[in-house]
């Protein structure tokens, strides 16, 4: 199978496609898209619209190379993170809202010009999303996948488009192939941190795993890989290096506000490079040529400089809680730190050593593997083409919001909780009654609840920075699925009522069920009149 696998990060993005002469991923590299060598195998997530209107863009290497990736409003970097904090501020160019499912878009659209311009068109196309993911930033991915990689060539087919969560695909790329293994994989690269518990397939024959799909179930499930526990925040690289650049012009007093618009993207890249050259040695240095003071100023960092800052800004705090968190959610499922043995480092990050260091001092009794940091989670998505499947759960909590009517507010009913399997093997029942009086319809209005755990890091983005708080208590918000213009949720299904409904009556029974292809399906049946108003009917598509 002729496939192509995209792994869309918030700092660089990775193609990758099977060679079927070697049978063996293989990434790509296009001229003018792709980072000089040694990270030839990155294209940076960046975007500069020429013109809106006529959705001209440039993308990749090229923004950097033709001097168009300093802060302007034609500029836009982080498109992940942007998709992922829903981002409220959106801004127009040339009579165009330019929002960040827009911008994402137009990337996806120009790596299919590029592929297409080199004879690839592949009949299978993988991408991946970060495991965090709000529904939104899935809905999206899948809807503009579609779109966007449909040939307009006749005689050629329409590509199968599919999805898988980063950290499996990791962990498939590492090659980490004994039988039920648990495998860890931290994903940390330019925006966010993912980790994933995984265990892979039972079956002995590793080249006959995904083979039985829909032969016969219980063999079916000894091909397949199992996610079993997972979390995620949004921070990473591009925090270290905007820390850094605070960090150098606090020290600077002679640097003035106007200077340090002018020099923000110099020094920037510049602490891009420290950045990297302090994975490998304990001091870095670049010359920076200040072009309002029009001198030049060596910059220098040592290891030990860097650690402190980020202990400072609370960057090993959130790895350790997302490791906790981790930990804690596979104990609840009877697996202890003890028995994960191998993990897999992904994502620039975890290039750091004092990143290496503490995820080794965490599992002693494990294996950590960082030889492959960049591209294991394209080469990993690719393993789905030679019939690789992955037995998932939901990753995200779900509830039906209702109007109490004693307290005259909103609440919710919680539906199914993040690792539910699907299919649903019997129907969530709920009954419902009219809010008010001679009511002609019962609006079922879905969300996702989203948690902050008590000590955890509540991360929200504020432009280019991030911002971080901890919570002193647990709590647990409703994020209606689908919203208006206002904010207010909308409802994905609705039931009419005849006769009118009354609140002091149960009028409604209601059965929520998840299908196998992760749909949400509503069958609702009047209690009045024993009628079917709604069977099995599609109401959301679940993650």
């Amino acid at each position: 199978m002729n496939a192509i696998a995209i792994d869309f990060g918030s700092s660089n993005t990775v193609i990758a496609r099977w060679n079927i002469a070697t049978n063996q991923p293989e990434t790509l590299n296009f001229d003018g898209l792709n980072r000089p060598a040694p990270l030839n195998a990155l294209v940076p997530s960046l975007v500069y619209v020429k013109n809106a209107q006529e959705a001209i863009v440039e993308i990749g290497q090229q923004v950097i190379d033709l001097g168009k990736d300093r802060p302007q409003p034609r500029l836009f970097n982080q498109i992940k993170r942007r998709l992922v904090a829903d981002i409220k501020y959106i801004p127009r160019l040339d009579g165009v809202k330019v929002t960040p499912e827009w911008v994402g878009n137009q990337f996806l659209r120009e790596l299919l010009h590029k592929l297409r311009s080199h004879q690839n068109f592949p009949s299978q196309i993988i991408l991946t999303a970060p495991v965090q993911s709000y529904e939104k930033y899935l809905r999206w991915l899948e809807e503009c996948s579609v779109e966007i990689f449909t040939p307009n060539v006749p005689t050629l087919e329409t590509p199968q488009i599919r999805i898988l969560d980063e950290p499996t695909a990791a962990a498939l790329g590492y090659g980490a192939i004994a039988p039920s293994a648990l495998v860890l994989v931290i994903d940390f690269g330019g925006g966010t941190l993912d980790l994933s518990l995984v265990r892979l397939p039972k079956s002995e024959n590793v080249a006959k795993w995904g083979d039985q799909i829909g032969v016969n179930r219980d063999e079916w499930t000894e091909h397949q890989a199992e996610a079993i526990a997972k979390t995620g925040y949004s921070i990473g690289g591009e925090d270290i290096d905007q820390w850094l650049v605070q960090d150098y012009l606090e020290s600077r007093e002679d640097l003035t506000d106007a200077g340090t618009g002018n020099n923000s993207t110099i020094l920037k890249f510049l602490m891009e490079r420290i950045k990297l050259q302090l994975s490998e040695s304990e001091i870095a240095s670049e010359i920076f040529f200040d072009i309002t003071t029009q001198t030049a100023q060596e910059i220098t960092y040592t290891r030990p400089q860097l650690e402190k800052l980020l202990e400072r800004k609370g960057f090993y705090r959130v790895l350790k809680l997302a490791i906790d968190e981790l930990i804690n959610r596979a104990f609840n499922k009877g697996i202890l730190k003890g028995d994960i043995k191998q993990i897999l480092l992904v994502g620039g990050c975890t290039l750091i050593p004092s990143v290496r260091s503490l995820v080794e001092s965490y599992f002693t009794m494990g294996k950590v593997y960082s030889h492959k940091p960049f591209e294991a989670i394209a080469h990993g998505a690719l393993m789905l083409s030679q019939g690789m499947s992955v037995q998932d759960y939901l990753f995200h909590s779900y509830a039906i919001r209702y109007w109490d009517r004693p307290t005259e507010q909103w609440k919710y009913q919680p539906l199914f909780r993040r690792g539910q399997v699907y299919p649903t093997r019997r129907p969530m029942e709920l009954v419902l009654r009219a809010t008010q009086p001679d009511q002609s319809e019962i609006a079922l209005t879905l969300g996702e609840l989203t948690s902050c755990p008590q000590g955890a890091a509540e991360i929200s983005f504020n432009g280019d920075r991030i911002v971080m708080q901890f919570a002193q208590q647990a709590k647990e918000t409703f994020q209606p699925l689908q919203a208006d213009a206002d904010g207010e949720g909308v409802p994905q299904a609705i039931a009419k009522l005849t006769p009118l409904g009354q609140p002091d009556c149960d009028r409604l029974k209601v059965l929520f069920s998840i299908s196998e292809k992760r749909e949400l399906l509503v069958t609702a049946i009047d209690l009045l009149t024993q009628r079917q108003l709604l069977t099995d009917y599609p109401a959301a598509k679940l993650h």
